[in-house]
């Protein structure tokens, strides 16, 4: 089970996103692209991203009064190369959940990082450098919220620069349906901006089978084509995301399905038919994620998206279909 003792929010995301950044460079997470890098010339224009992330985490524990629940406000703007380019997603990637399947599909389960290592595309600076955009502000409902910046030395040659976080501990709260605008002032190298986005609302009861885990611990029976209901998002367009987490022989697996906001999904039978014997795996945990997102553009920034999360998350148990 997750455990949920934490840092205080801002400096403790932060500290997180470059250490597992760091460990991401050493250990291998992200593709591998091959052992044979490319000419100097062909990779030496830099990249320049923005993304600027807001999640509702909320784990539900049966039995429990009332869910734990928090909500910050991220944002990274990367600088880097594109052979980097994987580095990136792995920083990027844990924030707003993504997988390459069609919508209203799943993917198998697959090992959560490849086993191979990676190499660092950079000798002299850091690979990736988080830029400045001067300062950043949110506002929604007459309230205008600073996301301070937090500032990191180089970190084994991988990561440099600021990040900007902000948490309810800053007064910053979760309002559904209300406009959330993100302000810029800009500096030098990236100008000024104003990204605008409404926020989702909430995904309500989820439930396995009809089981809500604020009750009891779902089972997903292996074999068995397994229902997840929430609360639709009437027809706004998000998607949403269902990732079922385990480990077997200490190896981290997943299997992730990408839905329709329409408050129902089956995933087929094949599917759970995958997952691994309850007798060798270890505990198993489910996220649901509503994802609603814009893009945005600045000079000095190659591309922008500022994204909304809204994730619930509780233990579940693997059983053979009867």
């Amino acid at each position: 089970m997750k455990k949920w003792t934490e840092l205080p929010f801002p400096r403790a995301r932060a500290v997180a996103l470059c250490v597992s950044l760091a460990v991401a460079a050493a250990t291998g997470c992200g593709p591998d692209r091959g052992s044979a890098a490319p000419p100097e010339d062909a990779d030496t224009a830099l990249t320049s991203q923005g993304s600027i992330t807001a999640i509702l985490h909320r784990y539900v524990e049966s039995g429990a009064s009332e869910p734990y629940e928090e909500f910050g406000i991220t944002a990274l703007f990367p600088r880097y190369r594109p052979s980097d380019a994987a580095l990136v997603d792995t920083l990027l990637g844990e924030r707003v959940p993504e997988i390459d399947v069609a919508i209203e599909q799943c993917e198998p389960p697959a090992p959560l990082v490849p086993l191979r290592p990676r190499r660092l595309t950079s000798t002299t600076g850091a690979t990736i450098e988080l830029a400045d955009v001067g300062d950043l502000s949110v506002e929604y409902s007459g309230e205008k919220i600073t996301l301070p910046t937090q500032t990191f030395p180089d970190l084994l040659r991988v990561i440099d620069g600021v990040t900007y976080v902000a948490d309810d501990k800053r007064g910053l709260r979760f309002e559904p349906a209300q406009t959330y605008t993100v302000h810029s002032s800009g500096t030098d190298e990236v100008t000024r901006f104003d990204v605008v986005l409404d926020a989702p609302e909430d995904l309500g009861d989820v439930a396995l089978d009809g089981v809500s885990p604020a009750e009891q611990t779902p089972v997903v029976r292996r074999g068995a084509p397994l229902t997840i209901t929430w609360e639709g998002g009437g027809g706004y367009g998000d998607e949403v995301i269902a990732t079922v987490s385990w480990s077997s022989m200490g190896l981290p697996l997943s299997m992730s399905c990408r839905m329709r906001d329409d408050g129902s999904f089956v995933v087929p039978a094949e599917m759970t038919a995958a997952l691994q014997d309850p007798l060798v795996a270890g505990e198993a945990e489910m996220t649901v994620s509503r994802v609603r997102q814009t893009a945005f553009r600045a000079t000095g920034l190659d591309s922008g998206e500022l994204s909304f999360v809204l994730s619930t998350s509780f233990l579940v148990r693997f059983d053979a279909a009867p």
